[in-house]
């Protein structure tokens, strides 16, 4: 999770708020820590019924290593992003690079524009899920 003692950046407020419209564009890899742990993937994707998070975002990783790109819902590539970062701190292998860092990159670009394009009704599970600080 995102330390508390930290000062988050104003966007980062904004899209706690539930005004994703805030986050930046580009949206890649290096920015997205704090915002990929806003929420607790492990827990939301139980809570949500998307199952165990590992079998989800190892399938969407393949997937889209298969064809290129990410799909899914926001909150399903919320989760796999989450993920993802929480793969690269156990891996202890620093950050990714190369092609691995471009997938990365697209799974950014992808959540940020399903989260501009979210119902009503999405928007409010994923509000639910963050936490107000």
């Amino acid at each position: 999770m995102t330390d508390p003692s930290r000062s988050l950046p104003d966007w980062l407020r904004l899209v706690r708020a539930g005004q994703f419209n805030a986050m930046p564009d580009p949206f890649t890899w290096d920015i997205s820590h704090d915002f990929a742990h806003l929420i607790n993937g492990y827990t939301l994707s139980q809570q949500t019924g998307l199952g165990r998070l590992g079998l989800l975002a190892n399938a969407c990783f393949d997937d889209a290593q298969e064809t290129g790109h990410w799909s899914g819902t926001a909150l399903e590539l919320w989760c796999c992003l989450f993920f993802e970062h929480r793969r690269y701190r156990h891996m202890g292998e620093g950050e990714p690079t190369g092609s691995d860092l471009d997938l990365l990159n697209r799974l950014c670009t992808r959540l940020r524009l399903e989260l501009q394009t979210l119902t009503d009704e999405e928007r409010q599970t994923l509000l639910i899920a963050l936490p107000q600080r």
